[in-house]
């Protein structure tokens, strides 16, 4: 891939860059052999610029910046960025003991570019009375630091008096084409123009959101380039803009890497009809009610729960522009471990503060969670009360994940559960948050002396539905 020279920064840099940040991981926090590969091919096929952060992928993705390019390659063929994680930072002293450690996890004596992460409002005041602009120019003048930057999440007017306070080298925007209007986008990356100061672009596909689309998305943008993938238009959007110096995408995959480099060998600027066709994208897009989450990952970094935010909101954005409603609740609970999932937020509040789209993320969960519920248990709770009498038995079949959210709902609602029925023998007479777990061949046995009701709590539906005919046992509701 062909370098551009930038003027300001008196470097020659691969337009686009590599975020470290969505590289795969094993689960036991270590990388697979095409993690290392990915990093080594996009190096061979001119990438210069590489983007990590201290706490990126458990704070081992600065290691993997040493293990793979300094120990391999000449330190001054590529460029580093590294960020200062602010919100860790109490005094300058922290500072230092932060920086020294990326120096060494990198494996390196200086950082080309170095960031002061996710700065907002708040946190560019509380930074900024600890002394931080101190701290930059002390490594400024050391050496140790080559040019000097922000990441940047908030709107414009809280960007000017941030670019006022130092003689900033760089800034890092979120810019793609779905938020140019809507997350104040436009106005930031026109703040940085007017100042001439280069922008390096981060989240060009939303966090992947803009690399898989509605059909009716899909279908303009293929009737326009047909041989074209859908996240190379997201990436072309921000290529197409002057002062976009490099944009960064978070790579997992080989086939990530290599449509990527496409869309620069060479580069096609958008033309005003591939314009005007994604801000129509954007309007299909915006019809949808789906959380506006990138996937970062911040806000679960200090959540006492630990609960999964991101894979949440990615399965339930997933349903709600792909219509995938009857695969909505199977997905949450395959790919969303029990104790991760929404239920367990108790709204602390603690990743409002953290999330870079400000958005309310208890509330978001509470609301998927009444979705989830809905879809897993599709019946009126008040004609249930209502068929309900002294001498009914309500009985939940599924004792699993499903049937114990199910249970909780019905429990809110002032409902009683029974019994739960599963096939699980292991389960038979334990009890499952206090409910007693019975047989099939229990179940038809009380059937035939009591009134029951029986709730399919499972995602085998269809199969419990047969089962239960075979019994000689309806379904309830």
């Amino acid at each position: 891939m062909q370098k551009r020279h930038n003027a300001q920064l008196n470097l020659s840099l691969s337009p686009l860059g590599f975020g470290i940040m969505r590289l795969p991981m094993n689960e036991d926090g270590t990388f697979p052999k095409k993690a290392y590969k990915l990093l080594a091919e996009a190096y061979e096929r001119g990438i210069n610029y590489f983007d990590t952060a201290y706490t990126y992928l458990g704070g081992r993705s600065e290691e993997i910046i040493r293990e793979t390019l300094v120990t391999n390659y000449p330190r001054e063929s590529f460029y580093i960025a590294d960020k200062l994680p602010v919100w860790l930072c109490k005094d300058k002293k922290d500072m230092e003991e932060i920086f020294q450690i990326q120096l060494e996890r990198l494996g390196v004596e200086h950082i080309d570019f170095y960031l002061l992460h996710n700065l907002h409002y708040m946190r560019w005041i509380s930074i900024y009375d600890k002394g931080v602009l101190a701290f930059l120019d002390q490594k400024r003048n050391e050496g140790s630091i080559r040019r000097v930057g922000f990441s940047f999440h908030d709107t414009a007017n809280v960007l000017d008096p941030i670019l006022d306070a130092y003689d900033w080298d760089f800034a890092q925007l979120q810019i793609n084409y779905y938020d140019w209007a809507a997350q104040s986008a436009k106005d930031c990356y026109e703040v940085l123009a007017k100042r001439k100061i280069p922008c390096i672009v981060m989240e060009p596909v939303g966090g992947g959101r803009l690399a898989s689309l509605p059909d009716p998305a899909e279908k303009l943008l293929k009737s326009e380039r047909s041989g074209d993938s859908i996240a190379s238009w997201a990436i072309r959007f921000a290529a197409s803009l002057e002062n976009a110096v490099v944009i960064l995408s978070g790579m997992s995959d080989r086939s990530q890497l290599i449509d990527n480099l496409s869309v620069f060998s060479p580069l096609v600027p958008l033309s005003k009809k591939e314009q005007s066709i994604l801000r129509e994208v954007t309007e299909i897009l915006s019809s949808y009610n789906t959380v506006n989450c990138t996937f970062c990952g911040y806000c679960v970094e200090d959540c006492p729960q630990n609960v999964d935010i991101p894979q949440i909101f990615k399965r339930y954005n997933d349903h709600k522009q792909f219509e995938n409603t009857a695969r909505f609740d199977a997905d949450y609970y395959a790919f969303v471990p029990e104790k991760r999932r929404a239920s367990n937020c108790v709204s602390c509040g603690i990743c409002v503060s953290k999330c870079p789209q400000k958005i309310d993320v208890p509330q978001e969960l509470k609301m998927i969670q009444g979705v989830l519920t809905k879809l897993i248990i599709d019946i009126d709770i008040w004609t249930l009360k209502e068929q309900l009498g002294n001498d009914s038995r309500l009985i939940c079949f599924g004792a699993g994940a499903i049937g114990r959210t199910v249970l909780s709902t019905l429990r809110e609602c002032g409902c009683k559960v029974d019994y739960f029925c599963d096939n699980a023998e292991h389960l038979w007479g334990n009890e499952i948050e206090g409910v007693p777990a019975i047989s099939p061949a229990r179940l038809k046995e009380m059937s035939l002396t009591e009134k029951v009701i029986v709730l399919i709590t499972s995602s085998h539906e269809s199969e419990i539905k047969k089962q239960l005919n075979e019994l000689g046992i309806q379904a309830g509701m």
